[in-house]
C-alpha cells in the first residue's frame, strides 16, 4: 500500500470513528473483514490509529482554536476527519513534511469534501502550520 493510499484509509478510518462514535470497535471489526489488507499494512493502520487517537483531543484543540467562529461540531464530517489527519501529520509525524500533509489534505479534500471544502482545509492547515 502505498502512503497516499494508507492516508486515503486512515481518512476512511478517522470519518467512520467520528460517524459511528461508540460503536466504532465494532465497525473497526467489520470494516476490515470486508477490506482485503494484507496482515502488515492492516497492522500500519491500526498503529496509525492508536497514535491519531492518542493526540486528538490535542488536534480537536488546534481545530478549534483556529477555526475562526466555527464549531468544531459544525464542521463537516469529512473535512474535520481530513483536518485531523494533516493536523496529525504536520504536527506529530516527523516522517511527514509539512508541505506534503497540507497538499495532500488537499487533494483528500478534492475528492471527498464539500464544495469548497479543499480552500476551507488548506486555509485552516495555513493558519495552524504557521503558528
Amino acid at each position: 500500500m502505498t502512503r497516499r493510499e494508507l492516508r486515503e484509509q486512515m481518512f476512511v478510518l478517522l470519518f467512520q470513528k467520528e460517524f459511528y462514535g461508540k460503536e466504532f470497535e465494532e465497525q473497526l471489526e467489520s470494516y476490515f473483514s470486508t477490506h482485503e489488507y494484507e496482515e502488515k499494512e492492516k497492522e500500519q493502520l491500526l498503529e496509525r490509529l492508536e497514535k491519531v487517537s492518542k493526540v486528538l483531543p490535542d488536534v480537536d484543540n488546534k481545530i478549534s482554536e483556529y477555526s475562526q467562529g466555527w464549531k468544531i461540531d459544525r464542521i463537516g464530517k469529512e473535512e474535520l476527519a481530513i483536518l485531523r489527519l494533516a493536523v496529525f501529520e504536520a504536527v506529530y509525524d516527523e516522517d511527514i513534511p509539512v508541505g506534503v500533509a497540507i497538499n495532500e489534505a488537499v487533494e483528500l479534500g478534492k475528492k471527498y469534501g464539500a464544495d469548497g471544502g479543499a480552500a476551507f482545509i488548506n486555509g485552516m492547515l495555513g493558519n495552524i502550520v504557521n503558528e
